[in-house]
This record gives structure tokens, sequence and C-alpha cells, in this order.
């Protein structure tokens, strides 16, 4: 454990410390994730989410503290503010074994717009994993939002982006580390650099491993973002596969008009 811990240390020791310190990410190329999505309140970015479906999102089930009536997806987004796609929500559904904080768990949701998108280089959902096999270690993924770029600090403008590599889960249930909390349906992450961290904000956003598909959502990371030994974690897409088609099959009927 001792070695691990010291390997880690050094590969949280690279990365080049003269980037723009998501904390420590870069601008994404604008709409080249065309998939992500802004949940709002009053115009003001709460958190991430990853459109699956013509009419179907999936985010954080913890960022649903606010009534649903009060809250908008917007899509199409890079710059908060600019002109985009907004749309109401016209059923919330949390799984069924969600807990949440101080125990976060099956911390997913997915939100039902109020009408189908037509996809556009803009927008286009992003597919779901093909099989039900865990994310490997040393997996290289990104993550991407909007979420605050230093700690204090405002939200990112423009969606940025950030690497991440998928960390040894019992190294992450480790004592000094999350102490047990990490399941097995959940992938522990870290940035090349202890100053790189997703943070408030980013939280919903999906964590894509493989091309063209959402392995994970941002469920939670440390109050300090940049803490090395609370490393963010996300909850693994691949084994909740039968929840979300059969939520989706369930629930296709048109919206009324």
């Amino acid at each position: 454990m001792l070695l691990l811990l010291v390997v880690l240390e050094a590969l949280w020791a690279g990365g080049n410390t003269f980037e723009t310190h998501i904390i420590g990410g870069r601008e994404a190329v604008p709409h080249s994730r065309p998939y992500m999505v802004s949940l709002q309140k009053s115009g003001s970015h709460l958190c991430g989410g990853v459109l699956l479906h013509q009419n179907w999102v999936l985010t954080a089930a913890h960022c649903l503290t606010q009534p649903t009536q009060q809250l908008r997806l917007v899509l199409g987004l890079h710059v908060l503010g600019d002109p985009s796609l907004t749309c109401r929500i016209r059923k919330m559904v949390l799984h069924p074994k969600y807990k949440p904080a101080p125990h976060l768990e099956n911390d997913l949701a997915l939100l039902k717009l109020d009408g189908k998108v037509k996809p556009s280089k803009k927008i286009r959902p992003l597919d779901l994993p093909r099989g039900r096999q865990a994310v490997a270690t040393g997996t290289r993924c990104s993550l991407a939002g909007w979420g605050q770029t230093h700690q204090p600090g405002n939200l990112a403008r423009a969606l940025q982006e950030l690497d991440l590599r998928v960390l040894d889960t019992s190294m992450c249930n480790n004592s000094r580390f999350w102490h047990g909390d990490i399941s097995p349906h959940m992938i522990c992450l870290a940035a090349d650099s202890k100053s790189q961290a997703p943070c408030k904000g980013d939280s919903g956003g999906p964590v894509v491993c493989r091309r063209g598909q959402v392995a994970g959502i941002l469920s939670f990371s440390s109050e300090n973002c940049t803490n090395i030994f609370k490393p963010p974690v996300a909850v693994a897409v691949a084994p909740y596969m039968s929840w979300i088609k059969n939520t989706l099959r369930h629930n296709s009927s048109p919206p009324s008009p």
C-alpha cells in the first residue's frame, strides 16, 4: 500500500503546472461534445448532464434538490448564457435505490424532456455502453463541464474538459482515501496533475472512456476538489443498463401537444 501511495503521488506530481488550471482543464472545442447538457435554475448552471436519446437526459440524482418546475435543461451550449435550446423537464425518474448524501449510492436520475430534440451539429445523443463490463483500472477517460475553474471561484464561462484515468478501487477504499465508501458500481478517477480536478458544478456530467459512449456520471469528490486523497468518483453506467432501458421503454409515450 505504501508503494501505491508513492506511485500515486508521483503521478499527480507530473503534468504541466503552467497550464490554465473544471480546475486545471482546457476549453473544449466548441460543440465537440454535442451531448453535453447544462441543468439550470433561473438561468444559473447547477450541474451537468448527458443527452442519451432525443428526449432523455441522464444526470446525478443529487443534483435534483429543486422542484423540477423550477429547473431547465439547456442543450447545444458552449458558453454559458449564449443562445441555445432550453427545455422543460416533463418527468424525473430517480434510481429506485438512490441514497442521498452522506452515503451517496446509485446516484443517477433520468430526465424526460417536454419534447424531442432534432439531432444537429450542436445537439446529438451519446451512446450507452454496449456491454456490462466494468471500466478497467488505468483506462484513460475524459470529463467535461462548466464547474468552478478555481476554488473558491466562479463557474467556467465556456465548456471545459479534463483527461482522467481510472484508479484501482481497492486503493480508493483504503483508510487514507475513501475508507470503504467506493462500491463496485463506482469509478474512482484521477487527473495527471494534483492541481487538476472536477469541482462544484461538474456533477452529473458524463465520463467518456470509449469513444462515443458514456461510461460514468460524475457523482462526488472532496470539499477541497484537488485533495489527492479524496479523488473524484463517478457512477458506472454499465451496471445500470437494465434500469435505463426499462425506464426509457416504459415512458416512451409521445408528449401531449
